[in-house]
């Protein structure tokens, strides 16, 4: 190349330069004050775009999922990698012999040893094995004797024969000093447990197979089959202080009785036939078969009210596990006991109203903490006082 044409190719590129850099000089603050407006109107008015960004930030996150779970695809895990081994593959190679290319297996199939030591594949209906259970369990098996049991703090007669899957009424019938006062435990006391249900009969002079049969209401073939007695059905084994199980028998209920007042019935003591709650506070035991009553546990001193109007035919103490009673006969069938009080504000042959204070709460006689026990009978037969009550 000659050199005026030099010249003029450098005059040209020079020239290029120029038009680049006033281009550039122009552009880059036209781009920068369009940046900063955009900028402005966001910052002013930035809730015009809040939609706008809520579908891209929608989008953006569904794609990256998307994507994610395509590249976690392809990742050949450890686990899968091993379920998918081949019984090929996992045999050792011999010399000479030609191992064709491990062929992948399925998914229901799974490489076992056999019985001659070779691996082999079988087919699996899962591809997780059961992880072993240390835990042996012992299904319940029925007590072949009959035993005896601690009595431990918190312990009720409904809890205990829950334990062993009894009736309270058998642990009644098999203790006499709990079924002289169901709700009075003391801890190590010990108390008899039968195999099964029924009462536990001790052998008493004249009692014969029918006698003892006949008094819990069972077929004398119930105590004979009895695995738990020794006895025939000519009565051998009836051994005066022996004790014989009665399967399915009941014990009479016999209920407690005080001395009631024998004077005349004062003019106009009669009850409505409408009960109150004699008192505030909570229940701590329901009527049951051992517990002919209710228990409302209220601190020391409480009031105790009437629960219908009558007359008191029994303000006193009492030997039979009652402590301090009153007994208010409403002059219609109906009787209602208070029982284990502290104080009595009343005398028998009193005549009193629906809602008099009558007493206190105490913790008298057989009780282990202050509570009025409450009783309703009607003709002189206990009910449950919640039937009657509000």
């Amino acid at each position: 190349m000659s050199p005026p044409q030099r010249g003029t190719q450098a005059s040209a590129n020079g020239g290029k330069k120029q038009i680049l850099r006033r281009a550039l000089e122009k552009g880059i603050p036209r781009a920068f004050a369009h940046v900063a407006a955009i900028v402005y109107r966001l910052s002013g008015d930035g809730r015009d775009f809040r939609p706008i960004l809520a579908r891209f930030s929608a989008h953006v996150a569904v794609l990256t999922v998307a994507l994610l779970g395509a590249a976690l695809s392809s990742v050949d895990w450890p686990a899968q990698a091993a379920s998918t081994m081949s019984a090929s593959a996992a045999l050792p190679a011999v010399e000479g012999d030609e191992q064709p290319p491990p062929e992948k297996a399925s998914s229901s199939d799974v490489a076992m040893l056999g019985d001659d030591g070779m691996l082999t594949l079988v087919e699996s209906f899962a591809q997780i094995s059961r992880r072993p259970n240390p835990h042996t369990v012992f299904p319940d098996r029925p007590r072949l004797t009959v035993i005896t049991y601690t009595v431990v703090a918190g312990d009720t007669i409904q809890s205990i024969a829950s334990q062993f899957g009894l009736e309270p009424t058998t642990l009644m019938w098999a203790n006499p000093a709990i079924e002289d006062a169901p709700d009075l435990l003391r801890i190590g006391q010990e108390i008899v447990i039968l195999p099964i249900d029924g009462v536990y009969h001790r052998v008493e002079e004249g009692d014969t197979l029918a006698s003892i049969a006949e008094a819990y209401d069972v077929a004398a073939d119930a105590i004979v089959n009895c695995r738990y007695n020794n006895v025939s059905r000519s009565g051998r084994g009836i051994e005066e202080q022996a004790y014989l199980i009665v399967p399915g028998g009941v014990k009479p209920y016999e209920p407690k009785k005080v001395t009631s007042y024998a004077g005349p019935v004062p003019q106009g003591a009669r009850g409505t036939g409408r009960f109150q709650w004699p008192v505030l506070g909570t229940i701590t035991q329901n009527y049951w078969y051992g517990h002919r009553a209710i228990d409302v546990g209220a601190p020391t001193g409480s009031a105790v009210m009437a629960s219908d109007g009558g007359f008191v035919s029994f303000a006193g103490w009492t030997d039979v596990g009652y402590g301090y009673l009153i007994v208010v006969d409403h002059a219609n069938g109906f009787a209602t006991y208070y029982a284990h009080l502290s104080n009595i504000y009343v005398a028998e042959g009193q005549t009193i109203d629906r809602g008099q204070v009558i007493g206190a709460v105490g913790s008298t006689g057989n009780s282990t903490g202050p509570h009025l026990h409450f009783e309703v009978r009607r003709f002189n037969t206990q009910q449950n006082p919640r039937a009657y009550l509000p």
